[in-house]
């Protein structure tokens, strides 16, 4: 007998109002899951009706009267199934989940479960996601449970009132959310909203602990920290200790103190929740940032590594994504490169872009570090034996290696890819290229004279000249790359004339540099990538970029012996970094 000719096993229960944009994707996501579609729709006027009617969803019509548990239980009284699983229509279940939601619902000895909401960034799977907050979204299916509030209405505390002993299981089945994307909160105007059905609720019952947590959350989105932090004092006070959202209460109270400039209260309020949860890595991130700033470096790692010692937060506390792994890798890196560790920062910095979803600025933050500790050679090498998945697409990587002016490791990656390391190479190959040997006034002249070897290319360009044209057309060697490059150069014939501009460059001793050689260089469209090149950047961002280069190279020729080595290598760290996608 199939899951349809019986008693449904799990009825969807929804409220809707003109989500035609997503609602589609959240039916298709929980397709061989749901025995029964429930819509309540409260006043759709777009294609939101025809959309459900396609899935085959049961409609039921409920006219909006500012309170969201009353439309919830709308449709809960037309469910038929063992299960109600609620969803919204900006979430989609995860399809890695739904086996585990299903043998979720062959447990009968528990009366509900949380699942993890993943709340991206964006309104795609592929945006990143922000925070993870588990919530109570399947239930059985009984008269005597139902939805209170009128707005972030909750199921769980009539669960309690009316099964005492309920048990309740934190799963690891995951729904993504993407209704907190910005241009979704403003199109629906949602803080306005909230605000609004939330002081209403309020008026009913000032000491409403998780309306007073709720009405903080939107103030904070507001950017009204002192009444964020009026309502968490408040909640705080009426909140029972085991109440689900206290751990969450502490970490905001530190992020409002810290954006009214209170860091002494912000970290009162880290040590408290800390105490309280002390397997919660947010906090512990948080308080070790706190105590980075106040220079108190050794409780700061204590922090830190108490965080990275939890890792991934245990599935009862709301996160955010990093706390714990790759933003906490991060900051103690940040630690050590204050405290001259170079090689745990260095560590601490390839740790973190191995977890982090999107690495650019660490990836760059390590090139400097590696550059700084005398350990540009090496560079080429620990990429790619630690970040090979990152490493792969050579114009990104070439890129930003020029950009932080690390042009010896960027002709290893170029020649390595283009099969001619040591083409033209002065001296031999990419190995040597670190010592800078001097050189005559001959050799000066014709890298820099029209038509000399360092300006390959550019002899033919409209006007000459050994500047680059910014606004004039490259031959047909010279095309740069589009945004969607492959991860190969453009061609053999322009990454071996970008090779050799690099060697040459980077042959030319600090104090005989000029800007113009590294602009030339800079403005080479065969590394010509959005996320670093300086190339993919505008003429002025350009020469701003090749006057800290030059510094660069200044400070990095200072003998360590000198009495000026230390401070040259702390400036060096310290000089602005290249912006992505700039």
């Amino acid at each position: 007998m199939s899951r349809l000719q019986r008693k449904p096993l799990i009825s969807l229960c929804m409220i809707v109002r003109n989500e035609a944009d997503t609602l589609a994707r959240c039916l298709t996501s929980i397709h061989g899951v749901a025995d029964e579609l429930i819509i309540v729709d409260t006043g759709s006027t777009d294609s939101t009706l025809s959309i459900a009617r396609s899935f085959g969803a049961r409609i039921v019509s409920y006219p909006w009267t500012g309170d969201f548990a009353a439309a919830r239980n709308a449709g809960l009284e037309q469910a038929r199934g063992t299960w109600i699983l609620v969803l919204d229509a900006d979430e989609e279940l995860d399809a890695q989940s739904k086996g585990e939601l299903l043998l979720c619902a062959e447990h009968t000895e528990y009366e509900a479960f949380f699942v993890r909401i993943h709340n991206h960034k964006g309104t795609e799977f592929s945006s990143p996601v922000i925070t993870v907050n588990p919530i109570l979204r399947m239930f059985r299916n009984r008269p005597q449970y139902r939805f209170s509030g009128i707005v972030h209405e909750q199921i769980a505390s009539a669960i309690v009132e009316a099964t005492p002993a309920a048990a309740m299981h934190l799963s690891t089945v995951s729904v993504h959310h993407y209704g907190y994307a910005d241009k979704v909160v403003a199109k629906k105007d949602k803080i306005s909203r909230n605000l609004s059905l939330l002081k209403e609720q309020l008026r009913l019952n000032p000491r409403d602990a998780f309306h007073q947590f709720n009405t903080a959350v939107e103030y904070m989105r507001l950017g009204d920290y002192t009444q964020a932090l009026e309502h968490i004092r408040l909640s705080l006070a009426e909140a029972e200790p085991d109440t689900s959202f206290i751990h969450l209460l502490y970490k905001y109270e530190a992020r409002c103190r810290i954006m009214s400039g209170d860091q002494s209260g912000a970290l009162d309020a880290c040590i408290k929740g800390c105490a309280l949860f002390p397997d919660y890595p947010d906090l512990h991130h948080i308080k070790g940032v706190l105590l980075l700033q106040a220079g108190a470096f050794a409780a700061a790692r204590q922090a830190f590594r108490q965080a990275l010692d939890i890792g991934v937060s245990p599935p009862g506390y709301h996160t955010e994504s990093g706390l714990g792994t790759y933003l906490t890798y991060a900051a103690l890196g940040q630690l050590c490169q204050e405290t001259g560790e170079a090689g745990e920062a260095i560590a601490c910095y390839t740790r973190a872009a191995q977890l982090h979803p999107a690495p650019a600025p660490l990836l760059v933050r390590l090139v400097r570090i590696m550059k700084c500790a005398g350990r540009e050679h090496e560079l080429a090498g620990w990429l790619e034996a630690h970040l090979p998945q990152l490493t792969a697409d050579v114009p990104r990587l070439a890129g930003l290696l020029l950009a932080e002016g690390c042009l010896a490791a960027a002709a290893e990656v170029i020649g390595a890819c283009a099969g001619a390391a040591d083409a033209d190479m002065p001296g031999g190959g990419a190995g040597t290229m670190n010592e800078n040997p001097p050189r005559g006034d001959a050799e000066v002249s014709d890298m820099r004279a029209p038509g000399g070897a360092g300006t390959a290319g550019v002899a033919d360009m409209p006007g000459g000249g050994s500047m680059t044209p910014l606004d004039g057309k490259w031959p047909a060697v010279h095309e740069p790359v589009s945004g969607a490059a492959s991860s190969g150069l453009p061609s053999d014939n322009a990454a071996a004339d970008l090779l050799r501009l690099l060697q040459r460059v980077n042959a030319v001793p600090a104090d005989q540099l000029l800007h113009q050689d590294i602009t030339l260089l800079l403005s080479h469209p065969a590394a010509c990538v959005p996320e670093h090149s300086p190339s993919a950047a505008g003429p002025a961002s350009r020469s701003s970029r090749a006057w800290l280069l030059m510094a660069d190279r200044m400070l990095a020729a200072l003998p360590a012996a000198s009495g000026y080595g230390a401070a040259a290598a702390r400036v060096r760290l310290t000089l602005p970094l290249p912006r992505t996608g700039e």
